[in-house]
């Protein structure tokens, strides 16, 4: 099945953002705090994105209606997802090792998940991929 390319480019905006992302976390000075880092990476998200929103919705700020228990779980998840990879890189967690972990092991139970909780098809194709990763996982940790 062809896709145009704007099926891709999503995923080439978050292969750059997530490169980036790793750069900048394995750069973070070592001796301040960590929550002190985050606190500002997050000022610094959350004024891009209520820039972007007012640029591409044109409406004021639709934020109060639209919470939910999602969001809730999205802003702890972050936070969460920041510091874990913050601190793995000041235990000397490799920059090509950390992600690649986290990622397989988070692609891996997803899978699970998304059968369970939204009902998506798994193939045999898509549990020897699944194979493969948890091979690989398992030679990266050792």
């Amino acid at each position: 099945m062809e896709h145009p390319i704007s099926f891709y480019l999503p995923l080439a905006l978050t292969v750059v953002g997530t490169l980036l992302y790793h750069l900048a976390q394995k750069t973070m000075p070592p001796r301040v705090s960590p929550f002190g880092l985050l606190a500002w990476a997050f000022a610094i998200a959350l004024t891009l994105c209520l820039l972007l929103l007012l640029l591409t919705e044109h409406t004021s700020l639709p934020l109060r209606q639209d919470f939910n228990w999602s969001n809730l779980a999205l802003g702890v998840s972050v936070v969460m997802i920041e510091a874990g990879y913050l601190v793995a890189y000041r235990l000397a967690w490799k920059l090509n090792r950390a992600a690649l972990t986290s990622n397989v092991a988070v692609a891996i139970l997803l899978i699970p998940l998304g059968t369970m909780l939204f009902q998506e098809h798994v193939s045999l194709r898509m549990i020897a991929g699944a194979v493969l990763c948890i091979s690989g996982l398992i030679l990266l940790v050792r």
